[in-house]
């Protein structure tokens, strides 16, 4: 039943897309937001993407949600100041398809925004899923200016070597070495590597699921660039 509503809600654009800034820790600035889609069902009310993404992913709909995302995504970044990059969220499916890098491409050039302002957050797991496919796909955006990030770093078998052959510009590390790196010593490790590594690779390097003052101050000790959470912003309308 889901799976029908969500056709249908694609097709009318029953969805809405929620921004989340990223925030630098050096100086405090805003330079992107993460776009995150929510589905405003007629009977459930507001659904958050862990409700309905999966049911997309295991069918056809991911490719239709994926463009939907994407057009209202660069709409609305014609709206904002030209200094903000907005980040849209890529799936498995959608990094295995052919012609995924042609379609982005074409849709940067129909609503006239630069490439450089789009940012295609992919996870381990997705790269992983048809690896040759990715590496071409995102090496072709790449040379167009579209910035490739990492999302949920730390959680996926993505080897070291093929990362460094990836055009990725940035690594986030999942939330869930985040939360209780203060509590927990090897988490602690591992998010001091990440930022190490990412920055040894030339990479920015991002805390997502930052909830307290204490942990953002860890964050900032240990170099990482920018910082991402409730403490700072939850996910909002545009306006």
């Amino acid at each position: 039943s889901l799976v029908a509503e969500l056709r249908h809600a694609v097709e009318v654009g029953d969805l809405v897309l929620h921004y989340q800034p990223k925030t630098r820790l050096d100086d405090g600035r805003v330079e992107a937001v993460e776009a995150l889609v929510r589905w405003n069902h007629p009977t459930h009310g507001l659904l958050y993407p862990a409700r309905f993404l999966p049911l997309a992913e295991q069918t056809d709909l991911i490719f239709g949600l994926t463009t939907w995302v994407l057009e209202r995504a660069l709409d609305d970044l014609r709206r904002l100041p030209p200094e903000i990059h907005v980040a849209v969220n890529i799936s498995a499916r959608s990094l295995s398809s052919a012609d995924f890098a042609e379609k982005v491409l074409a849709e940067l050039e129909h609503m006239g925004v630069p490439a450089q302002r789009l940012t295609l957050e992919v996870t381990e797991t997705a790269l992983l899923t048809d690896p040759p496919r990715a590496a071409a796909i995102l090496e072709a955006l790449d040379l167009c200016g579209v910035q490739v990030s990492i999302d949920d770093f730390g959680c996926g078998q993505t080897s070291l070597g093929y990362l460094s052959s990836l055009p990725v510009h940035e690594l986030k590390i999942d939330r869930s070495f985040i939360y209780d790196m203060l509590d927990n010593p090897a988490h602690a490790a591992i998010v001091r590597s990440i930022v190490d590594l990412g920055h040894n690779l030339s990479l920015r390097v991002v805390g997502e699921g930052v909830e307290t003052s204490p942990v953002l101050d860890a964050l900032r000790r240990v170099g990482c660039d920018e910082a991402q959470g409730f403490l700072l912003a939850r996910p909002m309308p545009v306006d």
